[in-house]
């Protein structure tokens, strides 16, 4: 899994490196409040924690621009089975997103902006005897940035994230015609307070 997951990173990087259009550094850290989840056999809890990770941006427009971000958190977590005893563990979640962010310019200084991210979620208990998991993952960001130079820039953001449990899907036929639906479901969102302190490169 993280030998996937650095290969990724790496072609990415070298992708965004010769891009002719502006490119930005993003580095992000904050803090990620707990959450409980509920399952068809028990419920748990996965705790809060500190939440770094970085990634980069390249600017489409003054207002738009997409974005590859690796974020990863390290957590306490428990799930309670149903007529089970409690098991409990070290996990750590490593998000590896593309999105698109969206600036809506207040002033020469300052913008607020929003990002809506898809990915995937890599899930790792520290515990052995315990599979990684991958699952799809979206998330979206609201926040504000503030330029302090040409190159240099924070932002202050609130975050969601949610790995995607499962799918389901079906086919329907009837006298209105046939058609088909697919659904997917979570019970895990992670939400955290933080921000970015990010450096133009290009």
């Amino acid at each position: 899994m993280k030998k996937n997951l650095l290969t990724s990173l790496f072609l990415l990087s070298c992708i965004l490196c010769y891009s002719q259009k502006p490119v930005t550094l993003l580095t992000f850290g904050g803090f990620t409040f707990e959450d409980k989840v509920n399952g068809s056999n028990g419920y748990g809890k996965i705790g809060d924690g500190f939440q770094w990770g970085a990634g980069f941006e390249v600017g489409l427009s003054d207002e738009n621009a997409v974005e590859i971000i690796y974020q990863r958190m390290d957590l306490t977590a428990y799930v309670e089975g149903l007529g089970q005893t409690r098991e409990s563990g070290e996990v750590a979640f490593n998000y590896l997103m593309l999105g698109g962010t969206r600036y809506a310019p207040l002033n020469e200084k300052l913008a607020g902006f929003g990002s809506l991210d898809a990915g995937v979620a890599f899930l790792s208990p520290k515990e052995t005897g315990y599979e990684d998991l991958v699952r799809f993952a979206w998330g979206l960001r609201l926040g504000l940035r503030v330029m302090a130079s040409e190159k240099i820039s924070v932002r202050i953001h609130g975050q969601l994230m949610s790995p995607v449990q499962g799918a389901g899907g079906g086919f329907y036929f009837g006298t209105g015609g046939a058609g088909a639906g697919v659904s997917t479901y979570s019970t895990v969102y992670q939400f955290n307070v933080g921000g970015s302190l990010n450096f133009r490169l290009k």
